[in-house]
C-alpha cells in the first residue's frame, strides 16, 4: 500500500533527499567542485546501469534508486551554496572599502524602535569617487529619529556613508538566535546612521504594487481608522506595522496569531470566491484556459501585494498546480504530491526557506488537516445541520493542532490553552471582515456605503478583539515556559506518527514505536538532568542597558544583577534545568575555585603595593575607573565590560587594555560571557 502511494506521489520521495542536501550543507561545508565531480560519477554509474541487460537492472534496480537520491542530496548541496550571497562574486562584501559610499533601495516599510526607525534595504551599487560599481546584496538598516525619516517609503533609494558592522546576537544562552535568524534570509551586515550620515538620492515615483498597497491603506485608514484599522490591513495585505501590540498579545495568548497573519487560508478564501465568481463560464477549451490564466494571475498578485511570505507562497504554489490541473489539463492529482511538489520548487527556489519557521508550520497544518480531519470528522455524527458544522469547524482545528504542536513548543515555548474557542470565534468573523475589506475597497469612490460599510467592519473587528482578549485573560489561557530540545522534537514526532499509523491503519507495531520513542525521549531527559545537576558555569548576560550575572551550581543559580529580567533569564535558566534561584547583593561572587568582582563605582581599595589576585574583574553601570588605576590594584585574568556600560566608556576601555596588553571581553561587542568549570 505504502509503495502504491508513493508511485502516485513521486515528489513525497524526492522532497525528502533535497531537504537532506540543504539540512547537510551548512554544518558538512564541502567544495562545490567536489560535488560538482561527485554528481559527474553518480551520473556515469546510472549510464552504466542502463546499459546492463534487463534481469540485471532489474535485481539491481534498487541501486538505480539510490543513485538518484544521491543526485537529489548533491542538488540540495548546491542549491544552498549558491543560494548563500556570499558566494556571489557581485556580493558587496567583496569590494566595499572604508571610503566608499552605498547607493540601496528600502525594501520594508519603517518601523519604530526606541531610539531610531529600522528597516531592510537592497543594496544596487557602490560608489567609489566618480566611479559606480554594480553590485548585489541586503542589510539591515538603522536610522536616527528625524522628520526626513518618517518620509521614507518602499522603494526609495538612498546613499548611505559606510558604517557597516555585522549583526549582531545577544548570544545569551537559549535566547533567539537573531543573527542566524537574518542570515536565513540573506542579511549579514547592519548600520546605524546617524543624520547626516545618508541621504535621499531618489523619491519613489510608484509601482503598481506599491500604489496598490497604498490605495488599500488609505481606504482602511479612512472608513474604518483606530487600531482596528491596523488589524484589516494586517488581515487583507498582510501590513503587520501598525497592529496595537496589545492586541497582538491578546492573539497570541489564545494562539490564533496565525489570524493576523496571511496565511494559505486567506489565499484558499480567495481562491474559493475566485471558482464561485467565475462558475457561469461555460466549460470550453478556451474558456478553461482564461478561466486558469486570470485565477492564476489574481492569485500571485495577491501574493506580491502581501509580501510573499512562507505561508502564502506554499498555498501560491498548490493552487496553481490544482488550477493547471483543472482547468488545463482536466485532471485532478494527489493532493499529497500536490503538496510535496510545491515544497520542492520553493526550496529549489530559495533552500533558506526550509528552516523559515512560517514555512515549516504552513505545511505542517495542511499535512496534518489531509491526514487526520476526516477520521476525527468522522467520530461523530450529527443530525443538526448547524451542530454539524460546528463539529466540522473543531475537527479540523484539532486536525491543525496535531503535527503543528511539537514544532510550536520547540519554537515558542507555550501552549494556548483555549486554542479552540478562539477559533471557533476568530475563524468565522476573520472570513467576514476578509469579504468586507475586499467590497469596501470595491466601494472606496463611494463615500456614503464605504462609510457604512467601514462603520461594520469596525464593530466586528472591537466584537472580535473583546471576544479574543476575555478568552486571553481567563485562568491558565497561556501555559509558559515549556522548552523541549531538537531530539524532544524528534521523538515527539515519531510519537505521532506511531500512534497515526497504529489508528489510521490498524498497524500495532506504529504503537510499540510511539511507546520506544516515548522511552527514548524519558532516558535522555533523565540523562540531560542527571548531567545539569554536574555543571558549574558563570553567566555574564548581554542585556542592554542592564546588568546581569548567574552563578550556576548544578541546578542552583545565585544571580547578581538589576531588577525585573526575568523575561530575559528565562529561557536560559530553562535551557540549563534550574530548580531554584536566589538573589545575593554581594559583589565578590565564587564559581568553585574561580573568584568574580563587580565593580560598578569608584574605586575604594587602598593600595598595599601587592596586587589582588581574581580570575574575573566585571565593568558595571559606568564606574568612574581607570584601567592602568586597575591594573595597579589587581592581578586580573580577564576584564570583562557588560551591557550597561555606555559605547563611549567601553571604547576607552579596550583602547586602554590594548596598550596595557590586558586581557578583556566586550558583552555588547562579542556576546554574551558563558564559561564553564
Amino acid at each position: 500500500m505504502f509503495v502504491a502511494f508513493l508511485k502516485r506521489a513521486p515528489f513525497v520521495r524526492l522532497i525528502f533527499p533535497l531537504a537532506i542536501g540543504i539540512v547537510l550543507q551548512p554544518y558538512l561545508p564541502l567544495f562545490p567542485g567536489i560535488i560538482w565531480a561527485g554528481c559527474g560519477l553518480l551520473l556515469l554509474l546510472l549510464f552504466l546501469l542502463s546499459r546492463l541487460s534487463v534481469w540485471i537492472r532489474y535485481v539491481y534496480g534498487w541501486t538505480m534508486g539510490v543513485i538518484l537520491h544521491l543526485l537529489i542530496i548533491c542538488a540540495g548541496y548546491l542549491l544552498t551554496y549558491y543560494s548563500d550571497v556570499r558566494h556571489n562574486q557581485y556580493y558587496y562584501g567583496h569590494v566595499l572599502r572604508s571610503t566608499d559610499f552605498l547607493l540601496v533601495i528600502v525594501k520594508e516599510p519603517l518601523q519604530e524602535k526606541a531610539r531610531s526607525y529600522r528597516t531592510t534595504v537592497q543594496v544596487t551599487a557602490i560608489v567609489r569617487r566618480d566611479s559606480m560599481l554594480p553590485v548585489k546584496g541586503s542589510l539591515l538598516l538603522y536610522l536616527q529619529k528625524d522628520t526626513a525619516v518618517t518620509a521614507l517609503q518602499c522603494g526609495d533609494r538612498l546613499l548611505l556613508c559606510n558604517k557597516l558592522n555585522a549583526v549582531s546576537n545577544s548570544g545569551n544562552p537559549g535566547a533567539f538566535d537573531y543573527r542566524r535568524y537574518c542570515a536565513a534570509h540573506q542579511i549579514y551586515q547592519q548600520a546605524y546612521l546617524q543624520t547626516g550620515e545618508w541621504q535621499l538620492n531618489k523619491r519613489n515615483k510608484g509601482d503598481i504594487l506599491l500604489s496598490a498597497r497604498n490605495y488599500c491603506l488609505r481606504i482602511l485608514n479612512q472608513y474604518i481608522g483606530g487600531k482596528e484599522a491596523g488589524l484589516a490591513a494586517a488581515l487583507l495585505i498582510g501590513y503587520r506595522y501598525d497592529l496595537d501590540k496589545e492586541m497582538v498579545q491578546d492573539y497570541t495568548n489564545t494562539g490564533i496569531v496565525h489570524i493576523i497573519a496571511i496565511s494559505g487560508m486567506h489565499l484558499a478564501l480567495i481562491y474559493g470566491s475566485l471558482l464561485w465568481l467565475l462558475q457561469w463560464w461555460p466549460a470550453h477549451r478556451f474558456t478553461n484556459m482564461l478561466k486558469a490564466l486570470l485565477i492564476i494571475f489574481l492569485l500571485w498578485a495577491f501574493t506580491l501585494l502581501t509580501g510573499a511570505s512562507a505561508s502564502v507562497l506554499r498555498a501560491s504554489v498548490m493552487f496553481t498546480f490544482i488550477t493547471v490541473g483543472k482547468f488545463v489539463l482536466d485532471r485532478y492529482t494527489n493532493v499529497y504530491n500536490t503538496l510535496a511538489a510545491s515544497a520542492f520548487l520553493l526550496l529549489c527556489y530559495d533552500p533558506g526557506l526550509l528552516t523559515d519557521a512560517g514555512f515549516q508550520l504552513s505545511y505542517l497544518a495542511v499535512l496534518s488537516i489531509l491526514i487526520c480531519f476526516k477520521p476525527l470528522y468522522s467520530l461523530l455524527y450529527l443530525r443538526n445541520r448547524w451542530l454539524d458544522k460546528i463539529w466540522e469547524a473543531i475537527a479540523l482545528t484539532l486536525a491543525a493542532q496535531l503535527l503543528t504542536l511539537p514544532v510550536c513548543l520547540y519554537y515558542f515555548h507555550q501552549f494556548p490553552l483555549y486554542f479552540l474557542p478562539a477559533n471557533l470565534l476568530a475563524v468565522p468573523l476573520s472570513t467576514i471582515i476578509l469579504y468586507g475589506e475586499i467590497l469596501l475597497l470595491m466601494l472606496g469612490k463611494f463615500n456614503i456605503p464605504a462609510h457604512y460599510m467601514g462603520t461594520c467592519l469596525q464593530w466586528l473587528m472591537v466584537w472580535m478583539n473583546k471576544g479574543i482578549a476575555e478568552i486571553g485573560h481567563l485562568p491558565g489561557a497561556l501555559i509558559r515556559e515549556i522548552y523541549i530540545t531538537l531530539y524532544g522534537t524528534i521523538c515527539c514526532y515519531i510519537m505521532v506518527a506511531g500512534i497515526l499509523v497504529w489508528w489510521l491503519c490498524r498497524w500495532t507495531r506504529g504503537l510499540i514505536t510511539a511507546l520506544w520513542s516515548c522511552l527514548i525521549w524519558a532516558v535522555w531527559n533523565m540523562a540531560d538532568s542527571l548531567q545539569a545537576h554536574q555543571q558549574h558555569q558563570l553567566v555574564v548576560y548581554n542585556i542592554p542597558a542592564h546588568t546581569a550575572v548567574d552563578v550556576i551550581d548544578g541546578r542552583s543559580v545565585r544571580f547578581f544583577g538589576d531588577a525585573f529580567l526575568d523575561l530575559y533569564l528565562q529561557p536560559s535558566r530553562a535551557s540549563f534545568k534550574i530548580l531554584r534561584s536566589c538573589r545575593t547583593p554581594s559583589h565578590y561572587l565564587t564559581v568553585g575555585n574561580k573568584r568574580l568582582l563587580v565593580i560598578d563605582g569608584a574605586l575604594q581599595v587602598a593600595a598595599t603595593g601587592k596586587k589582588i589576585r581574581i580570575d574575573y574583574l566585571l565593568l558595571s553601570h559606568n564606574p568612574h575607573v581607570d584601567i592602568k588605576q586597575l591594573d595597579a590594584l589587581f592581578d586580573a585574568g580577564l576584564i570583562i565590560f557588560d551591557a550597561s556600560n555606555k559605547r563611549k566608556s567601553i571604547e576607552q576601555w579596550k583602547s586602554d587594555c590594548y596598550a596595557l596588553t590586558l586581557r578583556f571581553f566586550s558583552v555588547p561587542d562579542q556576546g554574551a560571557y558563558v564559561v564553564k568549570f
